[in-house]
């Protein structure tokens, strides 16, 4: 019996698991910040808009926060059907950081 043939084809068996989940992740997280002169945004990949001041809007994406700082802020087209947003206003900092599920956050408060 050879051993090492049964080997290579299990190592390549669970790299083509690990590609095709890294694969999987990059669809599910795919988005694109079209940014025009500061003034103008478009994003898409957009699941929801929880929060938005003239000063800040909280852009959640797949997996992840996007967090819009500027002046005179204002979400002029959202449609989360098409995953796509909108915003004209000073844009002055883009900020992404991972979403934190409720339960993990709930958690952290009763510990």
């Amino acid at each position: 019996m050879d051993f090492s043939k049964n080997q290579s084809s299990k190592t390549q068996t669970q790299s083509q698991k690990a590609i095709e989940q890294a694969a999987k992740t990059a669809q599910k997280s795919s988005h694109k910040v079209e940014l025009d002169h500061l003034h103008a945004m478009s994003v898409t990949g957009v699941e929801d808009v929880p929060t938005f001041t003239d000063k800040n809007v909280v852009i959640r994406l797949k997996g992840e926060t996007l967090s819009v700082s500027g002046q005179n802020l204002a979400v002029k087209n959202l449609d989360v059907t098409e995953g796509k947003l909108q915003i004209e206003g000073q844009v002055n900092a883009l900020k992404y950081s991972a979403q934190t599920s409720p339960t993990s956050f709930a958690k952290r408060i009763f510990k």
